[in-house]
């Protein structure tokens, strides 16, 4: 038994720390993750899984400026201990420093890949008692600037909140047609469409953020939802809408079962 608890706490750590470095949560989160994986230190083992499952994976397009901050963070605290930094980390980082530059992140209209990820009850019918989770792993191209008026293209917490909801109770929103005022980078859809909705219309009064999130439906298109069923095309629905300009007809129009405003 103690065997087994070993297993899935280890497992767990493991997942905590993948999803923070594809989610480019910063460095000092994903490095305490790190130490806790390693108990308490960030050992050789730690550093070849962060580099074999994280930072090498052929799968993983990580951006070059987020990698910088990450691998001079995680050096830092190795060294800082007196431990060994794997040669790998050393000579990526030393890549990095030569294709990337100092001002890269202070672009205001800077943009990058994250990679968020929900772990939520396979059988959804019986999500007090199912032991058994599934993960899906959602791809967004987003800001890192909010303070620049990119607020469109930024993840808010609401958003992650709502997705784990829909992910956990589709039953809700099963066959019903939503709607999202304010749709920003688009994860709520990209969850809802998961859901086995009738319908869904995301909106955005903002063009650059309503062609941010087609980009980022199209990352994300699926053949099955959460309750195995295999989607319709053209589910879900794009709109350009500013919310305040809005005329009747307009709304009458999209009658949705379920609506959500980001105000």
């Amino acid at each position: 038994m103690e065997k087994e608890e070993e297993i899935e706490e280890c497992s767990t750590a493991c997942f905590h720390l993948v999803s923070a470095f594809l989610a480019c949560e910063p460095p000092d989160f994903v490095i305490s993750f790190a130490r806790d994986f390693g108990g308490g230190f960030i050992t050789e083992r730690v550093q070849s899984f962060l580099w074999n499952e994280c930072i090498n994976k052929s799968d993983v397009k990580c951006n070059l400026p987020y990698l910088k901050r990450f691998l001079k963070k995680l050096i830092v605290e190795i060294e800082s201990n007196g431990d060994v930094v794997l040669d790998e980390l050393y000579e990526k980082y030393i890549f990095c420093l030569a294709s990337v530059k100092d001002d890269d992140l202070a672009k205001g209209n800077t943009r990058m890949l994250r990679r968020f990820s929900f772990l939520f009850p396979k059988d959804c019918s019986q999500a007090s008692s199912c032991q058994i989770f599934r993960k899906l792993e959602v791809a967004l191209q987003c800001s890192l600037n909010m303070l620049e008026g990119d607020t469109g293209c930024s993840i808010w917490p609401s958003s992650l909140f709502l997705s784990e909801f829909v992910l956990s109770f589709p039953e809700v929103f099963s066959s019903k047609s939503c709607l999202e005022v304010g749709s920003g980078v688009g994860l709520v859809g990209v969850c809802l469409a998961q859901a086995n909705c009738s319908k869904v219309t995301l909106t955005d009064g903002n063009l650059s953020t309503l062609a941010n999130m087609k980009l980022n439906l199209e990352l994300n298109q699926q053949a099955t939802d959460v309750l195995g069923h295999t989607r319709q095309p053209n589910t879900v629905q794009c709109l350009h809408l500013p919310w305040a300009s809005a005329t009747e007809n307009e709304l009458r129009e999209l009658m949705p079962d379920i609506m959500r405003s980001r105000v």
